[in-house]
């Protein structure tokens, strides 16, 4: 074998024998118990504080909105899509509210002008023309954006 090939099959081997250490060392104990994944992580995601309380607890308490809500095409959309659940779901929301963003650019994630979505399904605006100084809460009620605020 010319020396050429052994320095190269050597380096395969050397590499090879790092790569197995490296991966046996990385990879935690529990990985592979339950199918492809750690098995760890389930004890792990049982005391992680949850944040979404849900529809039916956002009706529970603003029933006039919930219902507004849902009279119009945004009746889709849930609650917490734009009222991002900064508190623990044990929390009021009447102690901490929820923040409402109602910026161009949070509202333009769904209504700026996009050719891949269709447009009897979400009202797409020119953001740049469409008032783009102001935040869209300003004029629009995010419940029902039809009616404008005076």
């Amino acid at each position: 074998m010319s020396k050429l090939i052994f320095r190269l099959f050597f380096s395969f081997l050397v590499f090879v024998g790092v790569f197995i250490l490296i991966q046996n060392y990385l990879t935690p104990s529990s990985f592979g118990k339950y199918g492809h994944y750690r098995a760890d992580a389930i004890e792990e995601a049982k005391v992680i504080t949850p944040y979404f309380k849900g529809e039916e607890k956002c009706a529970s308490c603003h029933q006039d909105i919930y219902d507004l809500k849902y009279s119009d095409l945004h009746s889709e959309v849930r609650c917490e899509s734009c009222h991002p659940p900064k508190i623990t779901a044990a929390t009021e929301c009447e102690i901490l509210p929820p923040i409402i963003e109602g910026s161009i650019e949070f509202c333009g994630q769904c209504h700026a002008i996009n050719a891949g979505r269709l447009k009897k399904g979400v009202p797409q605006l020119d953001i740049e023309e469409h008032e783009g100084s102001q935040n869209c809460i300003e004029c629009h009620n995010s419940h029902a954006p039809w009616e404008l605020k005076e």
